[in-house]
């Protein structure tokens, strides 16, 4: 099993998190743990075979083999149906739009074709399969870049200044005061944030905590589960617990604790 990160080349650097890469064979990703929310979009290449989605009903469907999954208020599952060969792109929040120009409130909890919102996506893949390892990313910006440098930092300041705020509280903050300190109302803010993010001011907050969470449980292994949630700012740990398991669809100590899988690497190395 490899995964790992790309530099991000700095064409892409202005709309661009992170672009990943997973290969390996399916028994080594065949393990069905939750990809939880993380307030990003992305677009997910398959050059091998394609992923399979697992429903609430737990029946499969296909994934489109160029995927674009929207903002997700809720855990997905997927399972390799052979060999893996993924290449990733993990926008930052509030640019993925601009990038793919569209409302990212209509791609909210949707797992699409990247081609329906980006053009070119299924030639691009085309060219991704037919080329090595170490030459996708440099055609990949080749191609990304002229979407990237569209992108208008000055039109996305008030919902970058709330994430950035979000995230130096690690979501312990009401919408309220999110709002007073951007000097606007919040029916202003949230109209903003539900076009350029896709989700609620208030749901990236939630998911922001839960991210705080498990990192200061990967890094202070020892803390008790009620310490866990007074330092990161829920009432006690039945709180915490209950938070977790509607935005991940499980426990912290479990996701921290399972076994190596697409997801668990993802939530360890983020971009």
């Amino acid at each position: 099993m490899q995964f790992g990160y790309y530099v991000t080349p700095p064409e892409l650097a202005r709309a661009v998190k992170a672009v990943w890469f997973a290969r390996g064979t399916k028994r080594e990703f065949d393990v069905a743990e939750p990809i939880v929310p993380d307030g990003c979009v992305e677009i997910v290449f398959n050059l091998a075979d394609p992923f399979l989605h697992v429903r609430a009903d737990g029946s499969l469907t296909r994934q489109p083999v160029d995927l674009l999954a929207g903002q997700m208020t809720r855990p997905t599952i997927a399972l390799p149906s052979g060999e893996v060969d993924l290449l990733g792109v993990r926008f930052w929040p509030g640019r993925a739009g601009a990038v793919l120009r569209t409302s990212m409130w209509e791609l909210q909890d949707q797992l699409v074709s990247a081609s329906s919102a980006l053009g070119g996506a299924d030639r691009l893949l085309a060219d991704l399969r037919e080329l090595d390892h170490e030459r996708r990313i440099a055609h990949l910006a080749r191609v990304l870049a002229p979407r990237c440098a569209s992108v208008d930092a000055h039109s996305l300041r008030l919902v970058e200044c709330a994430l950035a705020y979000i995230s130096r509280r690690r979501g312990q903050v009401t919408i309220e005061h999110l709002a007073r300190d951007a000097g606007v109302s919040r029916r202003q803010l949230e109209r903003q944030f539900r076009d350029q993010v896709g989700l609620r001011a208030k749901h990236v907050a939630r998911i922001v905590r839960i991210q705080s969470v498990l990192e200061l449980i990967r890094r202070q292994p020892e803390l008790t589960g009620a310490a866990v949630a007074a330092q990161c700012g829920y009432s006690d740990q039945a709180h915490l617990i209950h938070e977790c398991k509607a935005l991940t669809g499980t426990t912290p100590a479990r996701l921290i604790s399972t076994e190596p899988s697409l997801s668990v690497l993802m939530r360890k190395a983020q971009g």
